[in-house]
């Protein structure tokens, strides 16, 4: 049993996602949690915030906001005065990979305005070999287990400073339940692997990211480390990751060009 703390729970695929349910059943049973989530699905909101008005209601579960997950982040703290010892967000249902990706993802956009605020963060995700790009996609509750079970267990040290202490975030992609029997945990960099095709048609262009369906064949450039290359070999890929925006070496900051 760990000392309990102080959850701030939050997603991007809406307060009623499985993945939110389920992490916050895991977490709620050692610690004090805090649901504040957006009413609706926000993916691909990155770190957007709402600067105007908006709306929220109280659920059986917690605070549903009519923003994104960064606006739920600031409407938890500045709104209702909690004062967490780490903000979870997830649990997404579909992974969060790549250097490219990371700023685009509701999920991770969550984590950062917590790193900016000064909170320590992890985003949670889950990926399932069973994904089907053109058909329907319902995770399922029990799909999310391993990915809590994971969260769970490196909270705690986490946020003790003990596990990746220079880290601002952690960005956490594990597998579906189904897929992994006690998989390894593996620290990873973001993948900086980006290739885009672009398809003309009557109608326009389509200009599509080949990240995704090289992942889902199970067939990437990476070089391991990387985190697309963890998961791809079915394990918990555990990426430390930094607030952002750090002056590129070399310049000299107060000169003048």
């Amino acid at each position: 049993m760990t000392d309990s703390l102080s959850v701030l729970l939050t997603n991007d695929d809406g307060i009623d996602a499985p993945g939110i349910r389920a992490l916050y059943d895991r977490l709620s049973a050692d610690h004090d949690v805090t649901v504040v989530a957006p009413a609706d699905e926000q993916s691909g909101t990155g770190q957007t915030r709402t600067f105007q008005v908006f709306d929220y209601d109280e659920r059986d579960v917690g605070y549903a906001v009519d923003g994104t997950p960064a606006d739920c982040v600031a409407f938890a703290v500045a709104g209702l005065d909690v004062t967490p010892d780490v903000v979870v967000s997830g649990c997404n249902d579909g992974p969060n990979l790549g250097a490219h990706i990371l700023a685009r993802s509701g999920t991770i956009g969550a984590a950062m305005e917590a790193s900016f605020l000064g909170y320590p963060a992890i985003a949670a995700s889950m990926y399932d070999w069973a994904f089907d790009p053109e058909g329907d996609w319902e995770p399922k509750y029990d799909q999310f287990e391993l990915p809590a079970e994971a969260v769970a267990d490196v909270l705690p040290s986490f946020v003790a400073g003990d596990l990746l202490p220079t880290a601002d975030y952690l960005s956490v992609n594990a597998p579906a339940t189904e897929h992994a029997d006690d998989p390894v945990r593996r620290v990873t960099r973001p993948t900086e692997q980006y290739e885009l095709r672009a398809e003309f048609t009557e109608n326009g262009v389509n200009v599509e990211d080949r990240f995704w369906h090289q992942f889902l064949e199970r067939d990437v450039p990476d070089p391991a480390g990387t985190d697309r290359h963890a998961c791809v070999d079915n394990e918990i890929s555990v990426t430390p990751l930094t607030v952002p925006h750090t002056v590129a070496g070399g310049a000299t900051v107060g000169g003048l060009l």
